[in-house]
C-alpha cells in the first residue's frame, strides 16, 4: 500500500482519512485562516475529496489484487494436485502395463510348455498304438492257435524240468502283455492329465491377464478425466493471472495518482498556510497599533504560544457533548475531542493531539477555563502517545474528560497534569481559536 497513506484507523488520531503528519498540521493552518480566506479553504476540501475518492479506489484496487493473489495461489495448488495425480496415475498405469506384460509372457511360455507336452503325448500316443498294436497281434495269434494251445506246450514237454520251463515261460508272456497294457493306460492318463493342467494354468493367467487390462482401463480413464481437469485448472489459472496483472497496473495507475493528489493537496495547505500566517502578522499588527493608541485587544494569549482568538461560544454545550460523545475508539483522544466539538456545533477541527498542543494551547494550565482542551506534545505510555501526545478536554470544577484507552473517562485536573507532564509541559487553549463564554 502506498506508504505515506496514514488512515484513521491506522494511527486512531484523526477523525478522517489524512496523509502525512506534516500535511496535518498544514491542514489545520488552512483552518485557522477560514473565515478570513473563504476561496482557500475551500479549494482544500475539494482536493481532500478527490484524494479521499483516489484513496479508496486504490485501497479498493490493492484488496481486489490481495484477493485475487489468494485466488492465484489456490489455483496454483489445485493444479499442482492434480499434476501430482496425473503423475501417480500414470506411474499406476505403467506399473499395470508391466504386470500385463509379465503376464503375458507367462501365458507365452504356457503355451510352449503345452506344445512341448502335446508332442510328448504324440510321442507317446505313438508309442501306445504301437504297443496296442503288438498286443493286437499277440492276442490273434492266441487266439488263431485256439485256447489248447497252452495245454499242448504242457503236454510236449518231454521232461518235468521241459515241463516247468514250459509253464514259467507261459507266466512271463501273460505277465508282460498286463504290463504293457498297463504301462499303456497310465502313460496316456498322465499325458492327458499334465495336458488339461497347463491348459488350467494358460485359462488362469489369461483370467489374469484379462483383469489387468479392465484395471488398466479404468486408470487410463481416471488419467484422462484427470489430464482434462489438469487442462481446465491451466486455463483457469491463466485467465486469473491475467487479471492479476490487470489489478497491478491499475493498482499502479492509481497510485500514481494518489501520489499526484497528495502533492496538490499538500501544495493547496502550503499556501493555506502562508495566507493564514499572513493573515495572523497583518492581526497582530492591528492589534499592536491598537493597543500602541490606548486600545484594549479584543483577544489575549498565553504565555508560550500565539493563540489568537476569532470568535466565542457557549462552553456548556462543549462541556455537555463531553459526557454525550462516545469513546471512537483506543488511541482515537484527538478524534474524540473534535467529536465533542462538532456535536456540540462549535465546528470541525481536524488534526492529532500534538497537531492541536501546536496551534491552539497557548496558555498555561493555571489559566484554563472549561471548554478549553488540555494538551502535551507527547507522553510516554505508548508509541503512539510519544509520538502523538495526547489531549483532553477541561470541564469545570477540576475536572478533565479525556479518551484514554477506548473509555472516556473524567480525572481531576491535578492527576491529569502530573501524569502527563513527565515527558513535556500540559498546556491548554482554546480549539480553533475559539473563546466559549
Amino acid at each position: 500500500m502506498f506508504g505515506d497513506h496514514v488512515s484513521f484507523d491506522d494511527t486512531g488520531l484523526s477523525p478522517r482519512s489524512v496523509t502525512r503528519r506534516g500535511a496535518l498540521r498544514l491542514l489545520i493552518g488552512a483552518g485557522t485562516c477560514a473565515a478570513l480566506l473563504p476561496t482557500v479553504a475551500a479549494a482544500a476540501p475539494s482536493t481532500q475529496e478527490r484524494l479521499d475518492a483516489a484513496q479508496m479506489d486504490y485501497d479498493q484496487a490493492v484488496a481486489e489484487l490481495e484477493a485475487l493473489g489468494e485466488e492465484v495461489a489456490s489455483a496454483a495448488g489445485q493444479l499442482s494436485q492434480t499434476q501430482e495425480a496425473v503423475g501417480d496415475l500414470t506411474v499406476q498405469v505403467d506399473d499395470k502395463q508391466a504386470e500385463i506384460d509379465e503376464k503375458q509372457l507367462q501365458i507365452d511360455d504356457k503355451e510352449v510348455e503345452i506344445e512341448e507336452k502335446q508332442d510328448d503325448i504324440d510321442v507317446k500316443q505313438a508309442e501306445i498304438e504301437k504297443r496296442q498294436e503288438k498286443l493286437g497281434d499277440r492276442m490273434s495269434s492266441s487266439y488263431k492257435a485256439g485256447p489248447t494251445s497252452a495245454l499242448d506246450l504242457l503236454l510236449s514237454s518231454a521232461s518235468f524240468e521241459e515241463l516247468t520251463s514250459n509253464i514259467y515261460y507261459l507266466d512271463k508272456v501273460t505277465e508282460s502283455d498286463r504290463e504293457m497294457i498297463d504301462t499303456v493306460k497310465t502313460l496316456k492318463a498322465e499325458l492327458e492329465q499334465d495336458k488339461a493342467q497347463l491348459e488350467q494354468d494358460k485359462a488362469q493367467l489369461e483370467q489374469d491377464k484379462a483383469t489387468l487390462e479392465t484395471e488398466k482401463a479404468s486408470l487410463e480413464d481416471q488419467k484422462s478425466e484427470l489430464e482434462d481437469l489438469e487442462a481446465q485448472q491451466a486455463a483457469e489459472l491463466e485467465a486469473v493471472r491475467a487479471k492479476q496483472a490487470e489489478s497491478e497496473d491499475l493498482v499502479a495507475n492509481l497510485s500514481d495518482e494518489v501520489k499526484e493528489l497528495m502533492a496538490q493537496r499538500d501544495a493547496e495547505l502550503i499556501a493555506a498556510q502562508q495566507a493564514a500566517e499572513e493573515a495572523r502578522r497583518q492581526q497582530e499588527l492591528a492589534q499592536q497599533q491598537q493597543q500602541q493608541g490606548g486600545g484594549s485587544s479584543g483577544g489575549s494569549s498565553g504565555g508560550g504560544g500565539s493563540t489568537v482568538i476569532t470568535g466565542s461560544g457557549p462552553a456548556s454545550a462543549v462541556v455537555n457533548a463531553t459526557y454525550s460523545t462516545p469513546s471512537p475508539g483506543s488511541g482515537l483522544c484527538a478524534a474524540w475531542v473534535s467529536n465533542v466539538f462538532r456535536n456540540a456545533g462549535i465546528g470541525s477541527f481536524y488534526g492529532n493531539a500534538d497537531d492541536m498542543y501546536y496551534a491552539w494551547c497557548g496558555y498555561s494550565t493555571s489559566q484554563i477555563q472549561p471548554g478549553m482542551i488540555i494538551a502535551v506534545n507527547t507522553a510516554p505510555y505508548s508509541a503512539a502517545a510519544v509520538i502523538y501526545g495526547h489531549v483532553g478536554i477541561y470541564v469545570g470544577n477540576g475536572t478533565v474528560r479525556h479518551n484514554r484507552s477506548g473509555v472516556v473517562r473524567s480525572d481531576s485536573l491535578s492527576s491529569w497534569i502530573s501524569m502527563y507532564s513527565v515527558t513535556a509541559t500540559v498546556r491548554c487553549g482554546w480549539l480553533g481559536g475559539i473563546a466559549l463564554s
